[in-house]
């Protein structure tokens, strides 16, 4: 697409249907495959179950924040990897108009 992309008014409805599917399916599907991922290689690499019970009374308290942590961040980066694949994709594609405003590109004023 080029610097000057203009949608008209279809492209903009397919591109928020788009956005509604990807923007909001993708990370969700993320997060479901990234906890599965790292579950896995929490149970390789320790040879005991992910501690996904805080109240397992056998499971130590740094071994369950340690879970939390990995989990957590793991998580968030697969969201946040897919969440900008998928904006960039909807932006390259139905141009900036079709994302929520709070993930438009910011205009300055006076530059084209």
């Amino acid at each position: 697409m080029c610097a000057h992309f203009r949608p008209n008014r279809e492209d903009t409805s397919m591109g928020k249907l788009a956005w509604q599917i990807i923007g909001v399916g993708a990370p969700i599907a993320a997060a479901f495959a990234a906890r599965k991922v790292l579950t896995f290689a929490w149970e390789k690499s320790t040879k005991r179950p992910a501690p996904v019970n805080p109240v397992d009374d056998e499971i130590s308290m740094s071994e369950a924040l340690a879970w939390t942590i990995v989990s957590g961040v793991g998580v968030a980066v697969a969201q946040l990897v897919v969440q900008r694949l998928a904006a960039t994709t909807v932006r390259n594609n139905f141009g900036d108009e079709a994302l929520p405003k709070k993930y438009r590109k910011q205009m300055v004023e006076g530059v084209a």
